[in-house]
């Protein structure tokens, strides 16, 4: 079943998207690191590793590289990662516009 998943968004233009995702998550927390961190933000240390981890996944499977073993496929498989970098966007471009 989650290969199946993998293989329907293995796809060009999904890849290019998710690689964009990433990269513009990887900006926002070097732009501005303070909302990420768990002392000045409202984010708690976890979310901040998922927000590493969507990062890291996101990239992987956007530059097209197909883990051989399927406990990494499983790990880095890019569908929660998508929905993780969503919501970091979101939380990101929500934080910067009130203050």
């Amino acid at each position: 079943m989650v290969d199946k998943i993998y293989t329907v968004m293995h796809k060009g233009p999904f890849r290019i998207l998710i690689l964009f995702m990433a990269f513009a998550m990887a900006f926002c927390v070097l732009w501005d690191p303070t909302l990420f961190a768990a002392n000045t933000s409202a984010l708690a240390t976890w979310q901040g590793l998922l927000l590493i981890w969507a990062t890291c996944s996101g990239i992987i499977f956007g530059i097209g590289f197909l883990p051989n073993k399927a406990f990494w496929r499983y790990f880095f498989h890019p569908l929660p990662a998508v929905l993780i970098l969503v919501c970091g966007l979101f939380y990101f471009l929500r934080m910067s516009f009130i203050s």
